[in-house]
């Protein structure tokens, strides 16, 4: 088995469902080898059923019922240690990728220095939305929080002349579509399994930079990600939007990649950032209501 894709399913069954036939209609995939592992996080959308019925016939996907909600990063473990591929893809279930050349991407592991690799991730228009990310500091984070820096119409701007450049270097691969040796994956234990959601990613990426490898994102090739789709949250929740970002918190302290007056600095831009959201969410969400 050469490629192994992980999907991690919570109540999401047509999102996994739309992931599987995208990659089942790449044409790349036909010169690989490869699975496709769903591991259901205690869904109660009938997913379980709904999938195995849907692709009872085809013997390269699977599906595990984990029975109950581990998180992000357990979800993913759990995949990846009930698959066979040399090379691990993790993959949000809301993501389109009949397009992207796994070929090409897996052709660039020739190079031993490379741990995680990333594509360019489009949103639905083909704006650009990930080109991967800068480890955390006071410039990067000021820049995140009151320039809103990673918001898609500040994006916008910032790539509205982008050209490919190839294989670009970066701190941190989003974790909504990367590829990883299998080898490397376990040599770092894999994900962070205190962290239920958010900014594994970043821990992971760090962790294989500490093993002695690079982490880059590939621009030649590309995956549609509809950001959000697989999480749900009508309704802001001002406690629920700063307890997401312990998670970051956790990361940036677990891996020192700031000192104490830093990672003060950054919690205070991180708060004042996720406020300024809440209020401005709240104002967006009455508007739509009163039209």
């Amino acid at each position: 088995m050469d490629l192994s894709f992980i999907i991690v399913n919570y109540n999401t069954s047509l999102l996994v469902e739309n992931c599987i036939n995208s990659l089942l209609k790449n044409k790349t995939l036909e010169e690989i080898k490869f699975e496709i592992v769903v591991v259901d996080n205690g869904s109660i959308d009938n997913s379980v059923p709904f999938l195995i019925e849907k692709y009872k016939t085809l013997k390269n996907i699977k599906i595990i019922d984990s029975k109950k909600n581990n998180g992000f990063g357990k979800g993913n473990n759990i995949g990846v240690s009930n698959s066979s591929g040399k090379f691990i893809c993790c993959i949000n279930s809301d993501t389109i990728s009949q397009n992207t050349d796994y070929p090409k991407m897996l052709s660039y592991f020739k190079n031993q220095e490379i741990g995680i690799l990333g594509a360019k991730v489009l949103n639905k228009d083909n704006s650009i939305q990930s080109l991967g990310f800068k480890k955390p500091s006071i410039k990067n984070d000021f820049l995140l929080s009151f320039l809103f820096w990673n918001f898609n119409f500040m994006k916008k701007i910032r790539y509205h002349k982008y050209k490919n450049k190839g294989l670009i270097n970066v701190d941190w691969v989003s974790g909504c579509f990367f590829l990883i040796r299998k080898s490397t994956f376990e040599e770092v234990k894999g994900f962070d399994e205190k962290i239920f959601m958010y900014s594994e990613d970043l821990d992971l990426s760090v962790r294989v930079e500490n093993v002695g490898l690079k982490n880059y994102v590939l621009d030649t090739t590309d995956i549609y990600h509809l950001h959000g789709g697989s999480t749900n949250n009508k309704k802001p929740n001002l406690q629920k939007m700063l307890d997401e970002k312990k998670n970051y918190f956790y990361v940036i302290q677990k891996n020192k990649l700031a000192n104490s007056l830093e990672l003060f600095l950054i919690k205070i831009f991180t708060k004042m950032h996720v406020l300024m959201l809440y209020i401005l969410k709240n104002v967006v969400r009455k508007i739509k209501i009163e039209n």
